[in-house]
């Protein structure tokens, strides 16, 4: 929708509270300073491959743990804000493709199953993170949908990556937020369905 402009911007990061257990929202009003820099930190601290970040007398790890798309929680912010859902516009950004590709894993052995799985769980937790909120939410525009259109380069050392790869993260990102802004999301919609069945 062309005419939308934005008035307001949220930013909401999610965090699992290592001890209890449970999702914690950090947002605007939380981002700054020191808490900022350890917000951040344990987004990034994947359990079992970092340490988790202690912070407010508990420990933190990343919040996909629990809640790998949070969108009820920027909502949620808005309508506190006084905004009519009609008005709220969201625009989504997926850490997986928004198809899920076939595979021939005749000779997975245990790490590539292990990464297959992971592929397979988070596919699942995105979509049906964002098709629980476009149902939840029928008066919100859900605008875009930006999701990598190919495989994210990575490494078996958790962000050592040298600058080709970070240069082609970057480049498929631009890429894909132009294609996600002039696309429609209703085949991804499909095709996570058929896979339901």
């Amino acid at each position: 929708m062309a005419d939308i402009k934005p008035t307001n911007r949220w930013i909401d990061i999610g965090l699992t509270d290592v001890l209890k257990g449970t999702y914690v929202d950090f947002n605007g009003d939380d981002l700054t300073g020191d808490n900022l820099y350890n917000v951040m930190y344990a987004q990034f601290a994947d359990a079992g491959i970092f340490p988790p970040v202690e912070m407010n007398n508990t420990d933190y790890f990343d919040g996909s743990t629990i809640w790998d798309l949070d969108i009820f929680a920027v909502v949620n912010k808005c309508q506190a804000l006084g905004f009519a859902d009609a008005d709220i516009v969201v625009d989504t950004i997926m850490t997986t493709q928004k198809t899920l590709k076939v595979v021939d894993a005749s000779d997975y052995k245990s790490i590539s199953m292990l990464w297959r799985y992971l592929e397979v769980s988070r596919y699942y937790s995105n979509m049906d993170g964002l098709l629980r909120a476009q149902f939840a939410y029928p008066n919100i525009t859900f605008r875009h949908t930006v999701a990598p259109s190919a495989d994210i380069p990575s490494n078996y050392h958790p962000l050592s990556l040298n600058q080709k790869d970070v240069n082609s993260i970057y480049n498929l990102g631009v890429t894909d937020g132009a294609a996600a802004a002039t696309t429609s999301t209703t085949n991804d919609i499909s095709h996570y369905y058929s896979l339901l069945k």
